[in-house]
């Protein structure tokens, strides 16, 4: 058993140095220049969101609107961001549409621009994916690896993150359909976590966790102004 947890604790040690030299290419908060200029500036950490940049209008009355329109995500890349291949910049982009579309109905009524042009009286949404990273469970198998080594060897490694776990950064603005103006514009980004076990081995598991968590605040910050959840029966 001694023997065993010493082993562990040699193989903890050169994953940590493969960690090391193979680095982590996380997410962060971008600056694309998919949102005006002037409402980065703006943009700020909050309270339980030191990590993300936020604006919400001052004053904001989030119960007055009822309806949504939301374009169609963009892929917006930063400069150090991958090359997509359309197909999968497509898949992405159609993904986060998706959950923000499902997240903002729990709210809104989400409308067609077709059918309430030209929908004045409505939040206006778009969004952009700035940079993106896919899992790679070739690398991100080692540690876990590790991990199954430590617990039966009854050691105490703690857990090591994956070397490659993907994640996304997105960037979010929601307008005034009467008027253009700002009411909620948000950077925000996540990176794969380590118990999220599935997320080291689908590619793109953990940035589609993203597009969740990204969708999640947007809405968060309207009920924080008087947004209410639809009530099911009448959705």
């Amino acid at each position: 058993m001694l023997r065993a947890v010493k082993n562990t604790a040699q193989l903890g040690t050169s994953i940590l140095l493969f960690l090391d030299i193979t680095g982590c290419a996380g997410q962060k908060v971008t600056h694309s220049g998919f949102l005006p200029e002037e409402t980065y500036t703006e943009m700020t950490p909050q309270k339980g969101h030191v990590d993300d940049h936020i604006y919400v209008k001052p004053g904001l009355e989030a119960s007055k609107y009822k309806i949504a329109v939301i374009d169609p995500v963009a892929w917006h890349p930063v400069a150090n961001a991958p090359h997509l291949k359309p197909e999968v910049a497509a898949r992405m982009t159609d993904a986060f549409t998706t959950e923000i579309r499902k997240q903002v109905g729990t709210i809104y009524n989400v409308v067609d621009a077709s059918t309430c042009a030209p929908c004045t009286d409505a939040i206006h949404i778009r969004a952009a994916i700035t940079n993106i990273r896919r899992s790679k469970w070739y690398y991100n198998a080692i540690p876990v690896v590790a991990g199954f080594a430590a617990g039966a060897a009854g050691g105490g490694m703690p857990p090591i993150p994956p070397p490659f776990p993907g994640g996304a950064s997105e960037e979010l603005i929601a307008v005034d359909g009467s008027n253009n103006e700002t009411l909620v514009a948000i950077a925000t980004y996540n990176n794969g976590m380590p118990w999220n076990m599935m997320g080291q081995w689908l590619p793109y598991a953990h940035a589609k966790r993203a597009f969740h968590l990204a969708s999640t605040l947007l809405v968060e910050e309207f009920k924080k102004s008087g947004a209410t959840v639809i009530p099911t029966e009448k959705k």
